[in-house]
């Protein structure tokens, strides 16, 4: 898919909540929506919304709380849905497709390539989930894996885990990780066999490298800085620190 394209499916996917219960639940899923890149929010039948504990919760993504759709029950919520994903963890006998939230992150896009289809993420009440009734309503199914017993899942956790990964399909992911690929230039074969002759220069003049143990030495000096993956900026500094380890030896 296009950049254009991920663009539009973000706007094409729409998170629905069947009765939550906490508005602080609804404030996180809205800071989950945001920090994904998704604004469509609907409600069902919501116990405590509008409350203020759904802005607290929210953290800067109040405008989705704003834009909320609140629906009486599932079915009016759903009507305009083309493609909807059911959320459980639990089996009753179904017989959609069941995916985990990578796998469905891998298979929307080919929905999302169908011009203006709807897609929906139903999730359901925080104690009981959804009923078979809804879920029997969905395409396919969702079910986040987890270790041991404990499958129940917080509904923001569980909102922000899938969105995260269709996040990630569409390619809408920006990291703050430093990439040397991205903002420097790596140092060359010629500046790294530099940064070596200065090093193993300043490390034999100071007494660190006895002849005999030259090569052996080097070849493990060489083996870290190769791995390290240094950038020419980073070469230019450690070449700044052998020459200044020799001039404080010539000054003492």
């Amino acid at each position: 898919m296009t950049l254009e394209a991920n663009s539009a499916a973000l706007k094409n996917l729409v998170v629905i909540l069947d009765r939550p219960a906490h508005g602080g639940n609804v404030g996180a899923v809205a800071r989950a929506m945001g920090n994904t890149g998704f604004s469509r929010l609907r409600l069902v039948a919501p116990r405590q919304f509008p409350h203020p504990e759904a802005d607290a919760f929210a953290v800067g993504c109040q405008d989705i709380l704003q834009q909320a759709e609140i629906f009486s029950d599932v079915a009016s919520a759903v009507a305009d849905v083309h493609y909807l994903v059911a959320t459980t963890n639990r089996s009753r006998g179904q017989r959609q497709i069941v995916y985990t939230p990578r796998e469905l992150a891998a298979h929307l896009p080919e929905r999302f390539a169908q011009p203006d289809l709807q897609v929906g993420i139903l999730f359901g009440t925080e104690r009981t989930g959804l009923v078979t009734e809804d879920v029997e309503r969905a395409s396919v199914i969702c079910n986040i894996p987890t270790c041991g017993e404990q499958g129940s899942l917080n509904l923001a956790q569980a909102v922000l885990i899938i969105l995260y990964e269709v996040m990630l399909g569409l390619g809408q992911s920006q990291t703050m990780a430093y990439d040397p690929l991205q903002e420097d230039h790596l140092a060359s074969a010629t500046d790294m066999d530099r940064l070596f002759l200065h090093m193993e220069e300043t490390l034999t003049t100071i007494g660190f490298i006895k002849p005999r143990q030259k090569r052996h030495m080097m070849g493990s000096l060489k083996a870290i800085f190769q791995r390290a993956g240094l950038d020419r900026r980073e070469v230019a500094i450690l070449r700044g620190i052998w020459h200044e380890v020799i001039a404080f030896r010539g000054r003492g």
